[in-house]
């Protein structure tokens, strides 16, 4: 195995872990980046180079125009949208734009966003995945089950991928209760299907910023309980970075530490050297003396990517995403006659395992297929599936949970001091404390004991690890406890 195969290996099984600890589906962040490489369509840069050229009226190049504005490229956009603003009505008897776009209830930019939307959109109608240069990784992507989807991106590629995700755009993303909820699309830089939303000029990126605070509040609980995956972005991004510094407060307090569920994946246009060993980690700078440590990992292929994101699930996420929307309809009423939903019909499930396909459950008889047997200190030999999860009948969220933490990756962090501490690396195979269950990828479970095991050391007391299958038991004076 070559260098950079072992290091995409371990960041891969790296992702896989934290997929696993956070009990949750992963978040896609996803910018420009993926629609370049999958629907052919330009950078910020090239779209407004294509708006200058299909507008007759321009005569100067984009130099021009990046020259008036200090390379401030919203304010090329601005300066765009008035010259737009002047051909649209230059040739208003003509049919180039649509005679509802010249009533006084739409805003001067809406000529320009309307032929960014047009533009975008005879792409879409272009794009195929038969004999397409990247169909083997589109066909992968196709196969994710993410909770949701958050985009900047104003094509209608995601939506195309993604057909049982519902889509929320721009401001709709703050207004409606359920966009945090399973099974959205979140455009929140607008949507070339409704291009009065676009987000591409001075004026509009003042807006976005001015209601990003409220944004990044509906938010918060992806970049907390959520792994978040950056796909199609650069670490120089100013959308991302300026996202990043509103949570950066929230999920971290210590820049030197790595957020775990926050990864940047990065693609690298030409075939990796198989002897480099790329980062396993970025400090992205923030500004204003802020950054934040992120997970990642440099490709030149999203295959094993998008192999490794997939989660397994039994019943379609527009079913899952109904489902949580009747669940809370049930929650929010105050008696069963002011239910607004008649949810599921009880009757017609005639054993738990039909619901449990329906909630994309494991049952039992598929646990059967496990094929674990351990021998654990005082037990003896285990080979019995029910009892491996009645004996670890938590994932590392839950651990959290019961410890009296907002986030799972504050145990993981505990776990990897102890290891460090001790040389106890509880993760690191089958013991009383953990067991990986999984059949064709890691799943992480964690008993009791653990808990047990992690107040003692949260105490700050000397404590006690059983460290291998034999019982040998290890003490360690406690130092006040491990900080968080």
């Amino acid at each position: 195995m070559s260098v950079y195969e072992e290091y995409l290996n371990d960041s891969l099984s790296r992702l896989r872990t934290v997929l696993d600890d956070s009990g949750t589906r992963p978040i896609l962040f996803v910018g420009s980046g993926i629609s370049r490489r999958y629907l052919k369509s330009p950078d910020w840069v090239g779209l407004l180079e294509k708006m200058i050229e299909i507008n007759p009226k321009i005569e100067m190049p984009i130099g021009y125009y990046a020259q008036n504005a200090n390379n401030d490229y919203p304010k090329v956009g601005s300066a765009l949208i008035d010259d737009y603003h002047k051909y649209a009505w230059e040739v208003y008897k003509s049919d180039i734009f649509m005679p509802q776009l010249y009533q006084q209830s739409y805003q001067k930019s809406i000529f320009f966003k309307y032929k960014i939307g047009e533009y975008l959109n005879d792409l879409m109608n272009q794009f195929s995945l038969d004999g397409h240069d990247y169909q083997e990784e589109i066909e992968l992507i196709k196969q994710l089950n993410p909770h949701a989807i958050i985009t900047t991106n104003y094509d209608a590629l995601l939506e195309s991928l993604f057909p049982h995700f519902n889509v929320i755009i721009g401001q709709q993303v703050i207004k409606r209760k359920e966009a945090t909820n399973i099974g959205h699309i979140l455009k929140i830089h607008g949507s070339s299907d409704k291009p009065s939303e676009i987000v591409i000029s001075s004026e509009d990126y003042e807006e976005f910023h001015q209601k990003q605070k409220y944004l990044i509040a509906k938010l918060i609980t992806y970049f907390i309980e959520h792994p978040v995956i950056f796909l199609g972005y650069s670490l120089q991004d100013s959308n991302v970075k300026s996202i990043l510094s509103d949570i950066s407060e929230i999920v971290t307090g210590n820049p030197d530490d790595i957020v775990n569920n926050l990864w940047f994946i990065e693609w690298n246009k030409d075939v990796m050297d198989t002897a480099y060993k790329p980062p396993v980690d970025k400090i992205v700078d923030l500004g204003y003396g802020k950054s934040i440590r992120l997970n990642y990992i440099l490709v030149d292929s999203f295959n094993e990517v998008f192999t490794n994101l997939y989660q397994e699930t039994n019943v379609e996420i527009n079913k899952l995403r109904d489902l949580q929307n009747n669940i809370y309809n049930i929650v929010k009423s105050k008696t069963i006659a002011d239910l607004e939903v008649d949810m599921i019909s009880i009757e017609k499930f005639s054993s738990e395992e039909e619901l449990s396909k329906l909630l994309g459950i494991k049952e039992h008889s598929q646990l059967e297929n496990v094929g674990k047997k351990i021998n654990l200190a005082g037990i003896g030999l285990i080979a019995d599936p029910q009892q491996l999860i009645t004996m670890y009948p938590m994932r590392l969220s839950q651990v959290a949970e019961k410890l009296g933490f907002s986030y799972w990756y504050a145990v993981d962090k505990m776990i990897k001091e102890l290891k460090t501490k001790t040389d106890f690396d509880i993760k690191g195979n089958n013991n009383i404390y953990h067991i990986d269950i999984g059949i064709n990828q890691a799943e992480h479970r964690y008993s009791m004991e653990m808990i047990k095991l992690m107040q003692d050391i949260m105490s700050g007391s000397s404590y006690t690890v059983i460290v291998d299958d034999s019982g040998t038991k290890k003490k360690f004076e406690g130092d006040g406890g491990i900080p968080l």
